[in-house]
């Protein structure tokens, strides 16, 4: 199987939305985020997009949503039995991404929709994604356009 490949967003200040976030993340909420790129959206990719990971918002933005901790994940996807204690608490993150190219994941944004998931917050960082893809379909058009 052909592992898709993970790229971050960068703005033009050479800033990855993605990264600062999750530098912000709990210990928890990160091993989460982690553990879901590494076990579910690499290896599957576009594939998810029929499943309840993955929700299409249109114009190629997909929201990846992770509910649960690193532990279940790995349980879930790697066949562990695993010892390790659940963590605490409920684990209600967003990653917006887009998928393009040869099997790449662009990492546009995220937020944690459990410290807010009231439908203005969701539609508010969702705006914020979409402006950012728009962003990043203008530069690879123009990079485009240079190389030829």
């Amino acid at each position: 199987m052909t592992m898709w490949t993970v790229e971050f967003y960068e703005d033009a200040g050479g800033k990855r939305p993605v990264e600062t976030w999750m530098a912000g993340l709990s210990t928890a909420e990160y091993a989460a985020v982690r553990a879901a790129i590494v076990h579910v959206l690499e290896p599957q990719g576009l594939a998810l997009a029929s499943t309840p990971w993955i929700t299409p918002l249109g114009s190629g933005l997909y929201e990846f949503r992770i509910r649960h901790d690193a532990a279940t994940i790995e349980s879930m996807y790697r066949g562990s039995g695993t010892s390790r204690s659940r963590t605490p608490g409920k684990i209600l993150l967003r990653l917006f991404v887009h998928f393009h190219g040869n099997k790449i994941v662009l990492m546009l944004h995220g937020y944690d929709k459990g410290k807010d998931n009231s439908p203005t917050r969701q539609n508010k960082e969702i705006q914020r994604a979409q402006k950012m893809l728009r962003t990043w379909k203008v530069d690879q058009a123009r990079n485009a356009k240079r190389k030829r």
